[in-house]
């Protein structure tokens, strides 16, 4: 399995429980998403402070290790 498909299968397994029976199932998708997204982006930011700091990773380096690829970027805005 591919990265990005990989990841793909991450996303689409995850699920929290929404205690709000008000919320449609469209929203607690979404809410679920987001929570994952957050969770995602601290762990970066974690990661990326400890290269930095103990490893002696260049910011460069990071840049470069966070930056879309092309066919990332095809993939979210070429149709």
């Amino acid at each position: 399995m591919k990265t990005y498909e990989h990841a793909r299968a991450h996303v689409a397994a995850f699920h929290v429980q929404h205690e709000d029976p008000h919320f449609s199932v469209g929203e607690s998708e979404l809410r679920s998403l987001a929570a994952l997204r957050d969770a995602v982006d601290v762990a970066i930011a974690v990661h990326v402070r400890e290269l930095v700091e103990f490893e002696a990773m260049s910011w460069s380096a990071v840049a470069s290790s966070l930056s879309p690829s092309p066919a990332v970027l095809q993939r979210l805005y070429g149709r």
